[in-house]
């Protein structure tokens, strides 16, 4: 018995494939879908950022500490444990999101800043050579913003 080998062309095939749920949740009634592995990707970073140790049914360590670091006195170490809690996170939840820049900028750095505190991080997917970047604002008054 043989067997044929037939190119096909991929992208006719997955385009209209959703292959995940998109953060954040803002239609009524339907959730938004992600169609790309990078797409889908920033959303599970966002979600594990923003999701507190011990929020997620049977996963207590599931998530970071970030939400309770963000808004914590400004010291000269605050960076570093936001640095390590997010790379920690992301090494170990999502081992496929390969972390390329990570910046944190507080009102000490640049005085111009309107938020306390602004994290920078820029990632891609193993394989796939597109960046992706999230951004997370977080105010004195606390507010907090991610784009």
């Amino acid at each position: 018995m043989g067997y044929q080998i037939i190119n096909v062309n991929i992208d006719s095939i997955t385009q209209n494939k959703a292959i995940g749920v998109k953060f954040p949740f803002d239609v009524p009634g339907v959730f938004t879908k992600s169609y790309t592995t990078l797409e889908q990707a920033k959303t599970n970073v966002r979600s594990l950022l923003l999701t507190r140790k011990g929020e997620r049914y049977a996963q207590p360590n599931l998530g970071t500490s970030l939400l309770n670091l963000l808004f914590q006195p400004n010291i000269s170490e605050l960076k570093d444990v936001i640095s390590s809690t997010i790379t920690d996170a992301i090494s170990y939840w999502l081992p496929y999101i390969d972390i390329t820049d990570l910046s944190i900028i507080t009102q000490e750095d640049d005085s111009t800043l309107i938020h306390d505190i602004k994290i920078t991080i820029q990632f891609t997917v193993s394989g796939i050579v597109s960046n992706e970047t999230i951004t997370i604002f977080a105010g004195e008054n606390g507010v907090l913003l991610v784009e």
